[in-house]
């Protein structure tokens, strides 16, 4: 059974940090990406007179943040972006799951911090062979501090 590289055991613990201003526009597309019509996220005067005193962003949108922009000539060749990049002996990467927790509402004109690392690296034998087990925690903040998201996310690398 192949160990796990020294060089990926290196990248448990390491913290990439990325920072994204919300605008109307980014919540109002997202709302249509997932072709949810709910005018909390695109209308300011229904949005007014609810709970939330303005336009907030559907649940999860904050994924949206958690990895880079990259052009496809960049991504690996399944398609997983460099964050999840992690040197294996491994061809393939899918996702394993995940859990996810929402704190404040996303607001236009807010300034998202997404913290990412790398928190554990296991391998099992399955019945194809050896598996590989990357978690990755994602905790998306506010410019005030306020947790918005976070995301425990599992994903196995064959």
């Amino acid at each position: 059974m192949e160990e796990i590289t020294v060089e990926a055991k290196a990248m448990i613990g390491k913290e990439t940090v990325l920072h994204y201003q919300v605008t109307e526009r980014d919540i109002r597309r997202f709302a249509q990406a997932i072709e949810d019509s709910n005018p909390l996220y695109a209308d300011p005067e229904y949005a007014k007179n609810t709970r939330y005193g303005s336009v907030i962003a559907p649940p999860l949108f904050c994924q949206m943040f958690a990895y880079s922009d990259a052009p496809a000539s960049q991504l690996k060749e399944d398609g997983s972006p460099k964050e999840i990049d992690v040197p294996l002996p491994t061809k393939r990467v899918l996702g394993g799951g995940s859990s996810f927790e929402l704190g404040e509402p996303v607001r236009i004109n807010d300034v998202i911090k997404v913290i990412k690392k790398i928190t554990d690296i296991y391998k099992k034998t399955g019945k194809s062979g050896v598996l590989y087990f990357v978690v990755m925690d994602n905790l998306w903040t506010n410019q005030n501090g306020q947790m918005v998201a976070h995301e425990t996310a599992t994903y196995i690398h064959r």
